[in-house]
């Protein structure tokens, strides 16, 4: 009987905990004489797991197809591979677990769920169900292992009755119809206007019936793979056309992450429920050992998944292309801080809920990092953190640091620039987007004192609802500053309904146009106008060159909505190329590096990519996130003096 060797390839974007322990699981088939082994790859920072088996072919046909039911799909799986091999590379030991057995990869998997989660099931609800494969039953706290068929069955009809369900233990409110908005005391200018003015909330969703999510939101096919995937993240889609009862213009959605949300989705799909609303509250004293709500939002670039912020704790290999200068680094968003050190072999970072009612006193005390206007050490840190790379073989002499490189840093909080480093890595400023004023009055006088005066007035008598919307409008100081513009885009357009009563958030505004730009077919659209002003020491956008073209569009008599709000994107992305090939001219750009949270919005990432991927690959960390974590790791290689 002919033996052969066998190797089984996992080709990821970053740590897979599941698949390390796994591979450390496979090894106690003694039978099959198995090794392992994980490999990074440096310029890539790509990580293969594998596996490696001599056996019969027989054996090998039963392995696979039991590794195949085993490695579950993770966001973070690039490509798979089984190919035939002279002879074994791996190590017949386990590998360096960094999970201890508090902190096992997975609460479920195929073995368990299908069993307490199934209603079919005798152990239906049974949220104690032990898994000798993935364990998960080990990671529920002693709240969640108190709980009882019977207790779980009560949760299920309090919601039906006073249609919310809080569940602290898991940080987390469910609610059958859309969650009360909260008074948004800091929009409100008069205490009429504090009856009006509410803070939108973009509506998070969790799917209780998988087979029913076409029917509700529009959905591709990596997407609807990444929802079902081991990490279980928030998607942010738009919904179904005309659909009845979702009105909001993009939600963020997800399939139950735990047992007790499997078990409860599986109780309201019986009832006919297919989703739920979701809230959560940041509990900044919850225990690390606590099954806390930490939701993984992904955006996507160059066809892969990014995180937009990284809400756990972690560790990546000590960079070696480029010279570390700080040992600490700290920078904080409303909602978490985020702390790196550099250590002899890694860096490590923290992630720490920042307790609500000190918010604005957190606000007011001096941060390590300032990123008030023109301050580019945000967008700098951007840049550097995405450009690291861990090649253990490499050892440098002199120090190194960032060259010939810049960065797209659109953040919805910070300033949103473009930053420059020339061949002497010496940082520069190009193009910084303008904060608009404060109010619809202040946007019209500016449009008054332009030369766009005479398109406003056109639009003014021609629409003069759409105008009156405007004049109402009112601008957040930390409101960013490209969402601004989608905002105030989105009135002149007239996608906002002209009846509505209640004064309209920026960030809904700019949900409805970018909502609208995903649904548009095809790639042809009008040009819109960006055009850059000259300041002192750097670039502007000239915006009201900007508006008073969309308004001449509206003029002319266009009514496709969704094309406008699409050609906006594609225009935008448009010039930033034209602008990078500036760049690139006058510096040389070997390296452009997209960053901020602003490229969470998946037409202005595509648009970007399309339009300038080709002749600049698009650079990020794939170890990192897009703003967050790497904004507090690049200030460990901030040249600068911080204070």
């Amino acid at each position: 009987m002919s033996m052969h060797n066998i190797r089984f390839d996992f080709i990821c974007q970053r740590p897979v905990p599941l698949y390390e322990y796994l591979c450390n699981q496979y090894l106690d088939r003694t039978e099959l004489n198995i090794s392992i082994g994980s490999e990074l790859y440096p310029q890539t920072s790509k990580i293969r797991y594998f596996i490696e088996a001599f056996a019969t072919q027989a054996q090998l046909e039963e392995l696979a197809d039991d590794i195949a039911s085993d490695f579950l799909l993770s966001v973070w799986l690039l490509d798979t591979h089984i190919q035939s091999i002279e002879q074994h590379s791996g190590q017949r030991k386990p590998l360096d677990l960094k999970n201890n057995n508090s902190d096992l990869p997975l609460y479920f998997c195929q073995h368990c769920q299908p069993i307490f989660g199934d209603n079919q099931q005798s152990l239906f609800a049974d949220i104690n169900l032990q898994c000798e494969h993935c364990k998960g039953h080990n990671k529920l706290c002693r709240e969640l292992k108190s709980l009882t068929r019977h207790d779980i069955m009560a949760l299920a009809d309090r919601l039906f009755t006073d249609k919310s369900l809080a569940l602290p233990v898991i940080g987390t409110t469910l609610w059958l119809t859309p969650p009360p908005l909260v008074l948004d005391n800091q929009a409100a200018t008069s205490k009429a206007d504090l009856n009006q003015t509410v803070q939108y909330q973009r509506p998070r969703i969790l799917i209780c019936n998988p087979n029913s999510l076409n029917s509700h939101f529009i959905v591709n096919d990596s997407q609807v793979l990444a929802l079902s995937s081991i990490e279980k993240p928030l998607l942010r889609v738009r919904p179904s056309s005309d659909h009845p009862c979702l009105t909001a213009p993009l939600y963020e959605i997800q399939f139950a992450q735990n047992r007790l949300l499997v078990i409860l989705a599986e109780v309201l799909r019986q009832k006919g429920i297919n989703w739920l609303y979701v809230t959560t509250e940041i509990n900044p004293n919850a225990s690390k050992s606590d099954v806390v709500d930490r939701p993984l939002r992904l955006a996507s670039i160059n066809q892969h998944w990014m995180p937009i912020t990284t809400l756990d704790s972690g560790l990546i290999p000590l960079p070696t292309n480029e010279t570390c200068v700080h040992d600490i680094s700290h920078y904080q968003d409303d909602h978490y801080s985020f702390t790196a050190k550099n250590s002899k072999a890694t860096i490590n970072w923290q992630v720490n809920p920042i307790d609500p009612t000190s918010l604005n006193a957190a606000k007011n005390r001096v941060k390590p990092l300032s990123y008030s206007s023109h301050d580019i050490s945000a967008s700098l840190c951007a840049l550097n953190a995405a450009v690291l790379r861990s090649d253990p073989s490499e050892h440098h002499r002199k120090p190194q640091f960032v060259k010939h490189a810049a960065v797209f840093y659109f953040n919805h909080k910070n300033t949103c620039q473009i930053v420059t480093v020339d061949g002497n890595s010496e940082a520069e400023l190009f193009f910084e987007m303008p904060k608009l004023p404060s109010s619809g009055y202040g946007i019209c006088h500016s449009l008054t004192e332009s030369p766009q005066k005479n398109i406003l007035d056109k639009f003014k008598q021609q629409f003069p609802a759409e105008y009156n919307q405007l004049l109402d409008m009112h601008i957040h100081e930390d409101d960013g500053s490209l969402a601004q513009l989608m905002a105030v885009a989105t009135l002149i357009i007239g996608a906002y309904p002209v009846e509505t009563a209640q004064r309209v958030t920026v960030t809904e505004l700019a949900d409805k146009f970018i909502a609208l730009a995903m649904s548009h077919h095809g790639n042809n659209a009008p040009r819109i106008d960006f055009p850059l002003t000259k300041g002192m020491a750097h670039r502007g956008l000239n915006w009201c060159k900007t508006l008073g073209t969309l308004m001449s569009f509206k003029l002319a008599g266009e009514t496709n909505l969704a094309k406008l709000a699409f050609a906006f994107h594609d225009s935008f992305a448009d010039y930033l190329s034209h602008w990078v090939e500036h760049l690139d001219q006058n510096i040389g750009v070997k390296q452009l590096v997209i960053a901020g949270n602003e490229f969470a919005n998946p037409v202005l990432t595509e648009r970007v990519q399309l339009r300038i991927g080709k002749n600049y690959p698009l650079v990020v960390n794939p170890l990192l996130d897009f703003d967050g974590v790497n904004i507090a790791i690049g200030g460990l290689y901030l040249k600068q003096r911080r204070g």
